[in-house]
This record gives structure tokens, C-alpha cells and sequence, in this order.
């Protein structure tokens, strides 16, 4: 651990091998991030920092559709950075064809002997675990977390990011913030469980870093684990469709952040309560999260409030008799 943080050390040793390899070939140009799914939704907070926060290109592919359609400027100059726990095979082929055309590419996987770890130029190993998010040391090892350190890293040595201690403290203190969070809405997921139990179609909202929330939620955890339909909206979209099929009986989940996008949700609440009627908000800054400092607070939304999702969700199966761990198609079919 570096700093007391699970993981941060083997981040910046990886950083610190590819900028001296980049350097050799003439610097970076832009960053691609790879992958499928959850892996995929994964990255959506360290982009969200990287293109606040920096002026490198930042760009992210579906990794099937980057191997069939591929980017013609992949090239010696950019950064491939591929997800996947184990061995999703269009990631695996993805970070391959990065590396068949001079990239630079690292591989994230829960895993460190995985298809995946073994096709990137190097690799990263973070903590997979169905229960994860029922453990707060572990809130910030997984996929995403692991991602969030990478972003902030590269901001570090190739921006020289001013706020890079207070990102490092913010790691720290969402150990304690997620803990007392998670134990302090058992009984509101309970409720949850109750009162959704029944809802087959689901709206599901955020913003900023938080969007990584809403299309987990929508693709993972309701479509893919509870089997029912699911449509992840932007807050601010939200306004421009999807708000006309808004009523009484909508099963509607809102995520508000912390940071410069709150108002878009604050705005997408206010219609909610004057429209709508069986909808859920979870506020970030009601959780704790602004106790980190405000310069880094809205890139942890997503890192707090996708553990809680799950904490909500698991109990709604739980009363639904309808485990996380059910799939109709996934692992049984070529597909």
C-alpha cells in the first residue's frame, strides 16, 4: 500500500513505466479506454476526471465495435486502457489489436493470470468479489476505483494536477463515508425492497461522474441481474423525452452528486416531485461525500453511490426471490 491506499502502489509503478516507454516514442496523445458492459461503465468516472481535469484526448469503446471499426489514429502515441475481470473475449481481442498497431496498453482485470492481464503491454490487478461492496476497505479495489487511481496518477505525472493530495486523502476517507453509509440504510433498503419488489420497468438518473451509476444500474444490476427493463437516463437528458413518459406508477431512481452537476439533478427532483409519485432520490451529499475536499468530491460520486445501488438492489432480489446471481442467458449459450 502507498499512502495507506489498497492498490495505489501498483498504479503508480505502472504509470511510471508507461510515461518513460511514451516518452521514448514521443510523448502521449490521447488515452482510449476499452471494454464491455460493467467494465465498460467502469471507466466513466476516470474519464469524466481526465476531461475536466486534463488536456490529453480522452476517448472510450464498446471493445467489440473498437475491433471491428478501430479508430484510425490508435497508433505508438496513445494509451489503450482495457477492462475486464476475467477474460471478456472482444476486451481481450481489443487490447491486441491496440497492441498489434504500436499502442501502448494496459489491461485491468481481477485477475492477474487472466487472458486479459496477459494481452496488455502491462496489467493491473484490482479486488473482484461478488460481496464487495459489503466490505467499505474494499470500496475503492474494484474495477472502477482502480480506474479513478489511474486517471488521478496520470493527471499527476503528465499534468501536474494541483489537487492530487486531496484526491489521495479523499481515497482515505471514502472508506469511512461508504461504512457508515451502507450500515445507516439498511433499514431504507429494506423499504426499498418492499416497495419496488413488484416493477418490472424502471427509469434510472444522474449526472457528471454518477453517470457510470445510472448505466450500471440499468445494463448490471436490473436488466442483466434482476431480469426486468431498465433505462438509464441523463438528468439533464432527461428534459429532451424521456420526462414525457413520467407518472404516478413510473418506478423512477435518482442519484444526486456532489459537485458542479447537482442542479442537474436538483432539476430532474423538482419535476420528479411535482410529476411523479413512485420514485426514489439517493443523495450523495446527504451520505457524506461532501466531507471530502470540494476540489475532488464530484469524481468519488459514482465510487459511494454505486456500492449503495447494489446494497438496494441485492435487497430487492432478496424480497423478489430473484438472486443477483441469476442469469437466462449469459454463461449457458454461445451467444
Amino acid at each position: 500500500m502507498m499512502n495507506g491506499i489498497i492498490g495505489l502502489q501498483e498504479v503508480v509503478e505502472v504509470v511510471e513505466k508507461v510515461k518513460k516507454e511514451l516518452d521514448a516514442r514521443g510523448g502521449l496523445k490521447q488515452i482510449v479506454f476499452v471494454a464491455c458492459g460493467g467494465s465498460l461503465a467502469s471507466s466513466i468516472p476516470a474519464r469524466f476526471l481526465l476531461n475536466q481535469e486534463g488536456n490529453i484526448r480522452v476517448q472510450a469503446y464498446n471493445a467489440s465495435e473498437f475491433v471491428n471499426a478501430t479508430p484510425r489514429n490508435i497508433d505508438k502515441n496513445t494509451l489503450v486502457i482495457g477492462t475486464s475481470t476475467k477474460a471478456t473475449a472482444e476486451t481481450v481481442e481489443a487490447i491486441k489489436t491496440a497492441n498489434k498497431l504500436g499502442a501502448v496498453s494496459i489491461a485491468l482485470s481481477g485477475d492477474s493470470n487472466s487472458e486479459t492481464s496477459q494481452a496488455g503491454w502491462c496489467h493491473i490487478t484490482y479486488n473482484h468479489a461478488d460481496e464487495w461492496y459489503k466490505n467499505p476497505e474494499l470500496v475503492h479495489t474494484n474495477s472502477m476505483g482502480t480506474a479513478l487511481k489511474l486517471a488521478f496518477v496520470l493527471l499527476k505525472e503528465y499534468e501536474n494536477y494541483p489537487y492530487f493530495d486531496q484526491a489521495i486523502d479523499g481515497f482515505k476517507k471514502l472508506e469511512a463515508i461508504y461504512g457508515r453509509a451502507y450500515n445507516s440504510l439498511k433499514p431504507a433498503a429494506a423499504k426499498f425492497a418492499m416497495t419496488y419488489k413488484d416493477d418490472a420497468i424502471w427509469n434510472v438518473m444522474s449526472s457528471g461522474s454518477a453517470w457510470e451509476v445510472a448505466y450500471s444500474d440499468a445494463f448490471c444490476f436490473f436488466q442483466e441481474m434482476q431480469t426486468v427493463h431498465c433505462v438509464p437516463i441523463h438528468s439533464g437528458e432527461y428534459f429532451h423525452g424521456a420526462f414525457e413518459t413520467t407518472d404516478k406508477d413510473l418506478a423512477i431512481l435518482l442519484f444526486k452528486s456532489v459537485g458542479r452537476t447537482r442542479p442537474v439533478d436538483e432539476r430532474a427532483e423538482r419535476f420528479l416531485n411535482q410529476f411523479a409519485g413512485h420514485h426514489w432520490i439517493i443523495d450523495a451529499k446527504e451520505l457524506g461525500l461532501d466531507e471530502i475536499d470540494e476540489h475532488v468530491a464530484e469524481y468519488f460520486n459514482a465510487s459511494l453511490m454505486h456500492p449503495i445501488s447494489k446494497q438496494f438492489i441485492s435487497a430487492m432480489g432478496d424480497v423478489r426471490m430473484h438472486p443477483m446471481t441469476y442469469r437466462r442467458y449469459m454463461w449457458k449459450f454461445e451467444y
